[in-house]
């Protein structure tokens, strides 16, 4: 006995955790933690939330595992927050807010989502218990600015998607579910794609149907033939040696040395960021309902240096707004 209580009192000494006590923030992730989008986003919000909340991140990961499994990657994370109780649940990007968010708010957790592309209330029917950050890709803005850059020789633009569940939200709700529109002076098609076949032909016969670029949306949906989920990375790469016209990203984890030229990019980071300011306002005590979702300063001018000069392409600085930088990247 007197073991066991000198024991307890050598326990009761040692220092706590830098986190006891603190409030706890659970983010559940639509991907993967490997993911860029995720690593920028989680990065910001532990780094804003750092001594001021004890952070959990788990992964539904719907970006590799198949549709059907979808439920059942909910419902495990459903669990970990029934055990846990966290005192806000973030829930990041579309298909965790569609399968969890409800669940969240009737369970009477604040909610705080972010990359949002679709309406929220599409998801979670009123906004009572929550607030977020929504994402708003840059798919008509940055073909203008690549209009001034490229003159006249931008004629006929390809975009290309997955069929992914967030290339289907940005079909309906950025393109209307149209597959063709002329933007500017710039005819543009724009593939949703099955397979990894369908999108290297794509790519391959740009040229031969007088495509003068290439936009790369989506592609980390794509599985082989034995259902094995294909590296996003592995696409691109592929996708910039192969493709016999320049080619453009959407999202700033794209561009560089053997990917894409670049563009008015967006970035996970400015989510995370402003979901972590609306956090701290939920700990301090306003309510959710209360708090307008945002959308974070978005787009920034990326580009690789070395794809620039591959391709012969200049960027005149002039046409970009003093307070629209541009990056250069290797």
């Amino acid at each position: 006995m007197r073991l066991l209580l000198a024991a307890c009192c050598w326990l009761l000494l040692l220092p706590c955790p830098a986190w006891a006590g603190l409030p706890h923030v659970m983010v559940v992730n639509s991907y993967h933690a490997e993911h860029p989008w995720v690593r920028a986003h989680n990065a910001a919000l532990l780094e804003k939330l750092a001594g001021k909340a004890r952070v959990t991140c788990l992964d539904l990961d719907t970006k590799r595992i198949p549709r059907s499994q979808f439920r059942e990657a909910a419902e495990r994370a459903w669990r970990a927050v029934l055990a846990d109780r966290p005192d806000v649940v973030v829930l990041t990007d579309d298909n965790a807010v569609r399968l969890l968010g409800r669940r969240v708010m009737d369970g009477g957790i604040p909610l705080v989502f972010l990359g949002v592309n679709d309406n929220p209330r599409k998801y979670l029917g009123g906004m009572d218990a929550a607030t977020g950050v929504l994402e708003r890709p840059l798919f008509k803005r940055s073909l203008l600015y690549l209009q001034d850059i490229l003159g006249p020789t931008l004629k006929r633009c390809l975009i290309l998607f997955d069929r992914g569940e967030t290339s289907l939200v940005i079909r309906e709700t950025t393109f209307k579910n149209q597959t063709s529109l002329r933007l500017g002076k710039t005819d543009v098609d724009i593939l949703f794609l099955d397979t990894v076949a369908q999108w290297r032909e794509a790519i391959l016969s740009a040229r031969d149907k007088n495509y003068d670029i290439i936009f790369a949306g989506l592609y980390h949906s794509f599985s082989d033939e034995a259902g094995n989920h294909i590296p996003s990375d592995d696409i691109l790469a592929w996708s910039s040696a192969n493709s016999p016209v320049p080619l453009f990203g959407y999202w700033d984890f794209a561009v560089g040395k053997g990917r894409a030229v670049g563009g008015l990019v967006n970035s996970g980071r400015p989510q995370g960021e402003a979901a972590a300011e609306l956090v701290l306002r939920i700990l301090a005590g306003e309510r959710p309902g209360s708090l307008y979702p945002v959308i974070p300063k978005d787009g920034q001018f990326v580009f690789s240096r070395y794809e620039l000069q591959r391709w012969g392409i200049l960027v005149p600085l002039d046409i970009i707004k003093a307070d629209e930088p541009v990056l250069f990247v290797d």
